[in-house]
């Protein structure tokens, strides 16, 4: 839980720099969990693990470009990496 908190002081701090590293992470990590689901095929499974990625990825863009508040933005790019991480995770484990 440290860890969280600290990298929401840093967020916080220096917000505008965060803005595109964040952004590059999250389609470098999106496009890595999308690689390893289309590896197994075109099952409607495999595409629905799609659908929640990019959906995932979309939602942080559309709460940075709707101009929320900082601790939303920040909420949303927590959940975004953990969908990420945790399809990525998932396909690469089985």
């Amino acid at each position: 839980m440290n860890i969280i908190i600290a990298f929401r002081q840093q967020f916080f701090s220096k917000f505008y720099l965060f803005i595109p590293i964040s952004i590059i992470a999250l389609a470098c990590l999106g496009s890595a969990a999308v690689y390893f689901i289309t590896m197994k095929g075109n099952s409607p499974f495999n595409f629905f693990q799609t659908v929640v990625c990019e959906a995932g990825a979309m939602s942080y863009l559309a709460v940075l470009l709707g101009q929320f508040k900082k601790e939303i933005l920040f909420k949303e790019l927590v959940f975004a990496f953990l969908i990420e991480t945790i399809l990525l995770s998932f396909n690469l484990a089985f």
